[in-house]
């Protein structure tokens, strides 16, 4: 626009100052090569971002967990959350607006749970354990620790089942549905004292003697350590049985879990509210450490990774307009810097001209 109005109007310009003229001529000129110089390295700067959108995305994920995420970084934004004061009162600002009474926050946690039950439901009812869950899950219920505490636990139970009416009346009832010789065996056998005392000995953790209870404590033990028959039995109901049964496991627990979540926030406010930093509170300050300890170079590397894939997915030519548009003004001053900066450049070689 200037070059045509400098050459539109020349001649009283030009026969009034001469110099000015040849001055702002130059100057022009050098604005429109530097602007059509910028503008044209925008453009294939863009141009290039579509024509290798997949190698530009692969680079910007290497650039996220090298640089911008890795696990120094991560370890180091975990600590300043934790150790920041203002984090702890915002939190504690949160909890008192929210959760200031139990009953209040029983409703939050109430209709929290209703907008994710219908998800929890169907994640649970279509999971299928693999071959390694189960091999995990199997040879933690073979741990000879964990074994031993089930069965503490089955013989306490054992022993108050023994004590009550109803399981009395029901083997009564099956006595008496046996043949003539079986009622007749039984009468030579305690079978509540028998149970009872091998419940004891469980408890104690006695040695099991009698061959009765050996026989007993045999079913136990193959009970106890056949938690991948229970996982098989469940993968292969169907999932209308599925659903029923986990419906009415979480209709019978969710009332009182609760209750339970609701009453351990109120009693763990006050003592939060005491720290000046989350660190200082050692359930939050425990579950940071485990969280830092977990965080390595593959991390960064799957953060970085999952960047470029959902990069790649794009197409090119909608990546190259998002950036496009989230770069635009900042491009748009670079091109302006360049007319200008060209602009003073070629005035100052008019200058230069004029002065030989």
């Amino acid at each position: 626009m200037g070059m045509i109005l400098l050459h539109y109007f020349p001649i009283p310009i030009y026969n009034k100052y001469p110099s000015l003229f040849f001055i702002i001529e130059h100057g022009l000129e050098g604005g429109l090569v530097g602007g059509l110089c910028d503008w044209f390295a925008v453009w294939k700067t863009y141009n290039a971002i579509e024509t290798d959108s997949n190698k530009v995305a692969v680079e910007i994920g290497k650039w996220v967990s090298k640089d911008l995420l890795n696990q120094n970084t991560l370890r180091a934004q975990l600590n300043r959350i934790i150790e920041d004061p203002e984090n702890q009162k915002e939190i504690i600002s949160l909890i008192e607006t929210y959760f200031d009474t139990q009953q209040n926050t029983k409703k939050i946690l109430d209709d929290f749970w209703a907008k994710i039950e219908i998800p929890v439901i169907n994640y649970i009812v279509n999971y299928n354990f693999n071959s390694k869950e189960i091999s995990i899950i199997n040879d933690t219920a073979n741990d000879k620790t964990i074994v031993n505490t089930v069965k503490i636990c089955i013989g306490d139970t054992l022993m108050q089942i023994t004590e009550e009416e109803k399981f009395k009346d029901l083997l009564e009832r099956t006595i008496q549905e046996q043949n003539i010789i079986t009622k007749f065996l039984t009468n030579f056998i305690n079978i509540p004292a028998l149970i009872r005392g091998y419940g004891e000995k469980l408890k104690a953790g006695e040695t099991i003697t009698t061959t009765e209870e050996h026989y007993v404590d045999e079913m136990v033990t193959l009970l106890s350590i056949s938690a991948d028959k229970y996982i098989l039995a469940w993968d292969s109901l169907p999932v209308e049985k599925k659903q029923e049964a986990v419906k009415a496991l979480i209709f019978k627990i969710k009332e009182a879990v609760g209750n339970i979540l609701a009453r351990f926030i109120i009693e763990y406010k006050n003592d939060l509210k005491a720290r000046k930093s989350l660190s200082e509170y050692k359930p939050v300050r425990d579950l940071f450490s485990f969280i830092e300890d977990k965080i390595d170079e593959n991390v960064s590397s799957y953060i970085g990774d999952r960047i470029s894939e959902r990069l790649q997915s794009q197409d090119p030519k909608d990546f190259r307009d998002r950036i496009e548009w989230q770069t635009r003004n900042v491009l748009e001053n670079i091109r302006i810097n360049g007319t200008i900066l060209g602009f003073f450049l070629g005035a100052l070689l008019g200058v230069v001209q004029i002065s030989k």
